[in-house]
C-alpha cells in the first residue's frame, strides 16, 4: 500500500517512524509546502523499512497537486494540512481514487451533520472509497473509551463525564459549553458547573464544563447514552477587588470619554482592555491526561468506572516536540491508519472512528504503546 502524508509536522514525524515498519506499507510520500522539512524526515527514516519519498505541494495550486497525485498514486491520503483545507483534500482523494483519513472534525459546532467532512459521504460511497474524519484524541479516542465499557461489564450507560486534565493552554472558563441532558443538547455557561476532582489518575484539580466534538458524536451517532458532559481543568484565579478604588477614580463609568480627536472610549471599557492586555497564554507543563467516568447498569448491580490515560507535557515536549494533546492525536491517527491498512476498517462513504467497533481502536492503541487503564469507582447511593 502507498501512503501520502500531506503536511510535515511533529505528528508526521511520530507516525512515519512507526509506519515504515508496517509490512503492508511499501511506500510513504511526505508532501508539504516546504519540501526541505519533508527531506529531513526522509533522511531520518530512509532505509529502515518502507520507501520514503518527498514532494513539494501547494494545495492552493489544484493543477500542481493533481499532477503530484498522478505521480504518487496513493492508496491512502493522510491529511495533516490545516482543517480549513479538509474538504479540498477530500475532493482530491475522490478524484485520485484514494481512501482518506484526518484527525479532527471541521466545523462540528454548527452543522446538521457531525461535521463538514460528512457532506462528501455520497461522493466517497459512489467511488467505493472510505474517508475517516476526526481520528484524533477528540472525538475518536474519548468516544471509543466510553463505548468500550459496554464490552467490559456494562449492559447500559446512563451517563458519561469526559475529563481533559491539563491538556489545554487556552482559557475555557468563558464562552459557552455544550452537554447532553436526557438526550437533548443543552448550552450553558462553562462555570455553571464547577467541580473539585480528586481522581487518583490526575490528583486534585478544578474543572468546569467545556465544549467538545465528542458531545456531538453522542448526540448524532450514539443516541443510547442520554447524558454526556465534558469537563476541562482550570486554575482558579484570585482577582483582587478594586471596585471601591475604581469607583473613586471614575473608572466604573460606561459613559464614553474623548481620548483623542474623534476617538472615544468609556473608562470601564478602557480598564477592561488594560486587564486583557496583561493576560498571557500559560505554558503547559507537568502531568496531564484524559479520562471518562461512566455510570450505568452491570449484570447484577449499578456500576461506575473511570477509563483513562495519563501523560506528562514536559516529557512529551522533550521527547516528541509536541504537547500531550497532539501526542494523543498522533497515537490515535497512527492506530486508525493501521486499521485501514489491515482492512479492519472497510466501508464506502465518510465515517467517524466511532462508527466501527470501539474495541478495535482501544486495543490498537494499546498495541501501539498507549497505556489505557480502567478503575471501578464507588457508586453513590
Amino acid at each position: 500500500m502507498k501512503l501520502l502524508i500531506l503536511g510535515c509536522n511533529e505528528i508526521a514525524d511520530f507516525i512515519v517512524s512507526r509506519l515504515i515498519a508496517v509490512k503492508d506499507i511499501t511506500e510513504i510520500c511526505i508532501a508539504a509546502r516546504d519540501k526541505s522539512q519533508c527531506d529531513v524526515l526522509r533522511n531520518k527514516y530512509q532505509g529502515k523499512g518502507a520507501r520514503i519519498m518527498t514532494a513539494r505541494v501547494d494545495l492552493d495550486n489544484v493543477a500542481g497537486t493533481r499532477m503530484m497525485l498522478s505521480i504518487t498514486q496513493p492508496d491512502l491520503i493522510v491529511n495533516l494540512a490545516p482543517l480549513s483545507l479538509s474538504l479540498s483534500v477530500m475532493k482530491l482523494a475522490i478524484e485520485s481514487g484514494a481512501n482518506y483519513i484526518d484527525c479532527a472534525l471541521y466545523n462540528w459546532e454548527n452543522n446538521d451533520l457531525l461535521s463538514d467532512q460528512f457532506t462528501l459521504f455520497s461522493e466517497f460511497r459512489d467511488k467505493e472509497k472510505m474517508a475517516i474524519a476526526g481520528c484524533g484524541m477528540s472525538p475518536a479516542l474519548l468516544s471509543c473509551m466510553i463505548r468500550n465499557t459496554l464490552s467490559n461489564g456494562f449492559l447500559k450507560i446512563d451517563s458519561a463525564d469526559i475529563y481533559e486534565m491539563n491538556m489545554c493552554a487556552e482559557d475555557k472558563t468563558t464562552g459557552s459549553a455544550s452537554l447532553i441532558e436526557n438526550g437533548a443538547l443543552e448550552v450553558k455557561d462553562p462555570m455553571s458547573v464547577k467541580l473539585e476532582t480528586n481522581f487518583d489518575a490526575f490528583g486534585k484539580m478544578s474543572v468546569c464544563l467545556s465544549d467538545s466534538p465528542a458531545i456531538r458524536v453522542f448526540l448524532k451517532e450514539y443516541t443510547d447514552v442520554p447524558n454526556v458532559r465534558s469537563f476541562v481543568s482550570f486554575v482558579p484565579e484570585e482577582k483582587p477587588d478594586y471596585s471601591k478604588e475604581l469607583e473613586l477614580l471614575g473608572m466604573n463609568s460606561e459613559e464614553p470619554v474623548e481620548v483623542a480627536s474623534g476617538v472615544s472610549i468609556s473608562p470601564k471599557a478602557f480598564w477592561q482592555l488594560m486587564q486583557d492586555s496583561k493576560k498571557t497564554m500559560k505554558s503547559l507543563s507537568g502531568p496531564c491526561g484524559i479520562g471518562v467516568v461512566v455510570t450505568g447498569d452491570g449484570a447484577n448491580s449499578r456500576k461506575k468506572r473511570i477509563v483513562y490515560t495519563t501523560s506528562d507535557n514536559t516529557m512529551s515536549l522533550d521527547k516528541y516536540g509536541m504537547p500531550s494533546k497532539l501526542l494523543l492525536d498522533a497515537y490515535t491517527l497512527l492506530t486508525g491508519i493501521n486499521l485501514i491498512v489491515n482492512k479492519k476498517w472497510q466501508r464506502s462513504g465518510v465515517y467517524s472512528p466511532t462508527s466501527f467497533n470501539a474495541d478495535l481502536l482501544i486495543e490498537g492503541l494499546k498495541d501501539n504503546g498507549l497505556g489505557i487503564r480502567f478503575k471501578d469507582l464507588p457508586v453513590e447511593e
